[in-house]
């Protein structure tokens, strides 16, 4: 029998985002129906498979516009100022979740001095400066490879599964909030109100919509004809990371390599419970599909990047289990925050790789924007916002590199200086197969850097 319940605002989605948007509405005294899987491992959810690390810096590239790192930044930092009295908040409704404070970033390779470089710049333009290391000062390290590091005292750890498992408390503890533990199946207008129908049978009318389900927006907006949101796609970054028993745990602080071939390097974080996550890969998903299993070369990758950059004494710990995630993001790789051209529907979500340090920021966010309609049509998360996307030859132009490292992985590695040449021919190879329909379709559909090994796999296929 189909039930109808009302609220205030309604929040589709789950996740940290969905939970902190949640927390945030309901305490400023506004009835909120969060929509979502309430219990058990969620498929596909980023937030259940994250390290994860407040990188505020670290998630900079050398590569990365003056203008893409300052916007970037600036909102990390926001999202950072403040944190441990969100977990505090979160704590008086759930359960207690510390952080450990630093980061470590090594430098593997050549090009990594440049990638330090550019991070160290980073956290001293904004006042928290890092410190460059030898590699025998970092705790935990265990590797030939690496020859520096730097210690970011702005950044932190935290145990990804203690924090959604204790906002998932607060959640269910406060009286404002109704979670209903099911899927949203669509959204309608229902005369000036908005209507989102469940895959339980239940109805929530509320007076504003709140669109937190990351990559699974696409498949529900699909399924809800007529809703013009006018808002830039929101794409899927498949991310395989492991859960290993390793006793004692060798790290304190996180330690992680910078971001290269199109992931976000290597990392290992220390679970509260004794566990130690490793993570993690990344990879554009056209059509994610939430249940599908890590495959061999993911786990490969995972673990010789693990041993080989990070801990060689990783060889001796043993699986507990791998976590597959899928990261949503954007083609300007900024969130979406804010109001659509719907009015009354808001959208929180592609937060991709820092999803845990900014969910509190983009719940106060969409908290001033509900309380104050248009509050953010300026801001950079803004869904509202113009996006100048990069033809396919800019991008292949631009990380020549990058794909030279994509087929070195794992364990493959070129002499030095010859990964820009290798790159270069491979772009050239590629620029060969521009006319093919199925290339113009796959660069249409996501153009963005991370499509670019999806290139090389279809050029592949076609050469067989």
């Amino acid at each position: 029998m189909e039930t109808t319940r009302t609220a205030d605002v309604v929040i589709v989605g789950a996740g940290i985002i969905g939970l902190a948007c949640a927390l945030e509405l309901a305490q400023s005294g506004t009835s909120v129906a969060l929509i979502g899987p309430c219990a058990g491992r969620h498929p596909g959810q980023a937030s259940r498979a994250a390290g994860a690390m407040l990188t505020v810096f670290s998630e900079v590239e050398a590569a990365h516009p003056p203008e893409r790192v300052a916007i970037e930044v600036a909102e990390r930092v926001a999202a950072r100022v403040g944190y441990e009295a969100w977990l505090d908040q979160l704590a008086e409704g759930g359960q207690p979740v510390t952080l450990t404070p630093g980061v470590w970033v090594t430098a593997n390779t050549p090009t990594d001095r440049a990638e330090l470089a550019a991070i160290a710049a980073a956290a001293a333009g904004a006042g928290v400066p890092g410190e460059l290391h030898s590699p025998g000062n970092v705790p935990g390290l265990v590797s030939e490879t690496v020859f520096e590091a730097l210690w970011l005292p702005g950044e932190a750890g935290v145990d990804a599964e203690a924090l959604t498992g204790s906002a998932t408390a607060a959640v269910l503890a406060h009286p404002r909030i109704c979670w209903l533990d099911t899927d949203a199946v669509t959204v309608t207008e229902a005369g000036s109100a908005m209507r989102v129908a469940t895959a339980a049978g239940t109805t929530v009318t509320a007076e504003q919509v709140v669109l937190a389900a990351g990559v699974q927006i696409p498949a529900l907006l699909r399924h809800s004809p007529g809703l013009e949101l006018a808002a830039p796609p929101v794409l899927a970054g498949r991310g395989v990371s492991m859960v290993l028993d390793a006793t004692p745990a060798p790290v304190a602080s996180p330690i992680r390599t910078p971001n290269r071939g199109f992931a976000c390097g290597a990392h290992l974080v220390a679970r509260t419970d004794g566990g130690l996550y490793l993570g993690a890969t990344n990879r554009l998903s056209t059509h994610p599909v939430l249940d599908r299993c890590p495959s061999v070369d993911e786990i490969a990758t995972l673990l010789h990047d693990g041993t080989h950059e990070l801990n060689a004494d990783l060889r001796h710990a043993q699986i507990r289990e791998a976590r597959v995630g899928y990261r949503p993001y954007t083609t300007d790789h900024l969130p979406l925050v804010g109001r659509t051209a719907h009015p009354k529907v808001l959208l929180a979500t592609a937060t991709y790789r820092c999803g845990m340090l900014l969910a509190p920021h983009v719940a106060r966010l969409i908290q001033h924007e509900v309380d104050h309609p248009g509050a953010l049509l300026d801001h950079p998360y803004s869904p509202r916002r113009s996006i100048q996307t990069p033809g396919l030859t800019e991008l292949l132009t631009a990380h020549r590199t990058a794909l030279a490292d994509v087929i070195c992985q794992p364990g493959g590695s070129l002499p030095a200086g010859t990964a820009a040449a290798l790159g270069g021919h491979l772009c050239a190879a590629l620029a060969h197969q521009l006319a093919d329909p199925a290339v113009q379709r796959l660069a249409a559909s996501a153009p963005v850097e991370e499509v670019l090994p999806l290139l090389l796999d279809v050029a592949g296929r076609r050469s067989q």
